[in-house]
């Protein structure tokens, strides 16, 4: 994965949604930008780049080696249908059809493009859900939904994770969703690495279409799940629009798909605009849920306590009803000390915006990030 990184590009205040401006990064030189539809002028919209030459990844591979023996190849740009192989006829099974009902609605193939890169919260929690530290958050489940899958890396290492478990079989089940447009990359995906995923384990890989809040959808996921609720939900950057009503849907679609006497949620976060983000974690709390650090929660079931190093730093540990917040001293105080080179100079990370950015060495900005970054493990409260 060397060479991927993640460039915070300003939006021109005299741009609006489909103008095109240049944009000068002072490592990967001109490019030519579009203003996604959902952004206007003096907003901030985040690409990721390949640093090799400066273009938008078009493939990706993950490997989640030592933990697993797979090595993940991604696709990551949107194929014509038959690339694809959308005209195939799937089989019917159980529960429903194998693979992945892929006709695209007209009225949800509206994207950003967001569901057709392979972003860093993704390759995160792709090699954390295979780590020894997620063992006891895994084990024994058999029915695994992925939400806002994108281009599947965090639900297919989830799913190899599944299968090494011991418990998959002919009836357990992984199901990645995302928006109807975001289904032909996905199931490329699923098809490309299904064998390498399920490891001869019984283990049904398959892709369908969720749009949160859907409930119509919604049972047809459940549906193909053979009409029970998951033991265990995955999802990696969801909190990305942070709208409060996408915020609503999602926490109303977790709570109508997750079993709610041995399910577990997985979500990897990677933080941006605070106080909208942490309605989510407040509106699952309203329903009954809690969310705490996934490595507290391990622990807390007596799972690995083995320490696996990470290069680039430690999780901030911060929970979210804190993690920056003004209310928070713990907060300032993170934000105050934690410190990083701009420009040859230091500066503490509540002094860091997308201009800054721009000024740092690659592995202090992979550094940066991650001090934004945390995963989550949430559960029904007793």
């Amino acid at each position: 994965m060397a060479g991927l990184r993640m460039v915070s590009v300003p939006i021109p205040a005299d741009k609006g949604p489909g103008d095109e401006f240049t944009y000068v990064h002072e490592v990967l030189g001109e490019m030519e930008i579009v203003v996604p539809d959902d952004h206007k002028g003096g907003d901030t919209m985040e690409l990721l780049l390949d640093e090799d030459d400066g273009e938008d990844i078009g493939s990706v591979e993950v490997d989640l080696t030592p933990h697993c023996d797979v090595n993940l190849n991604l696709v990551t740009f949107a194929l014509d249908d038959d690339e694809v192989g959308l005209d195939e006829k799937k089989e019917e099974g159980e529960g429903g059809e194998e693979g992945s009902d892929v006709e695209e609605d007209d009225d949800e193939d509206e994207t950003d493009g967001t569901n057709f890169m392979v972003w860093p919260a993704g390759i995160k929690m792709a090699g954390f859900v295979v780590s020894p530290t997620a063992k006891v958050l895994i084990k024994d489940k058999t029915s695994m939904l992925e939400l806002g899958s994108g281009c599947g890396v965090t639900g297919l290492a989830t799913a190899a994770a599944l299968a090494r478990d011991g418990r998959s079989n002919s009836s357990a089940r992984a199901i990645l969703t995302d928006l109807p447009v975001a289904l032909p990359v996905l199931t490329k995906n699923i098809r490309e690495n299904e064998e390498a995923v399920s490891a001869g384990s019984g283990l049904k890989i398959s892709a369908a279409a969720l749009a949160w809040g859907d409930d119509d959808q919604a049972k047809e996921v459940l549906g193909a799940a053979g009409g029970s609720k998951f033991d265990l939900i995955v999802g990696s950057d969801l909190l990305f629009s942070s709208e409060k009503d996408t915020m609503v849907a999602l926490s109303k679609t977790i709570d109508s798909l997750l079993d709610p006497e041995t399910g577990t949620i997985l979500m990897a976060t990677r933080w941006r605009e605070y106080d909208e983000e942490r309605v989510f974690f407040e509106e699952m709390e309203r329903l009954g849920y809690e969310f705490v650090l996934a490595s507290q929660r391990s622990e807390a079931l007596r799972g690995s306590v083995e320490e696996v190093e990470d290069p680039d730093g430690k999780e901030c540990a911060l929970p979210w009803q804190e993690f920056g917040s003004e209310k928070s001293e713990a907060s300032k105080k993170y934000f105050a000390e934690t410190k990083f080179e701009v420009n040859g100079e230091e500066r503490c990370l509540n002094e860091i915006g997308p201009i800054e950015q721009l000024g740092m060495e690659k592995g202090d900005f992979v550094r940066y990030d991650l001090t934004h970054f945390q995963i989550y493990a949430g559960y029904k409260s007793k």
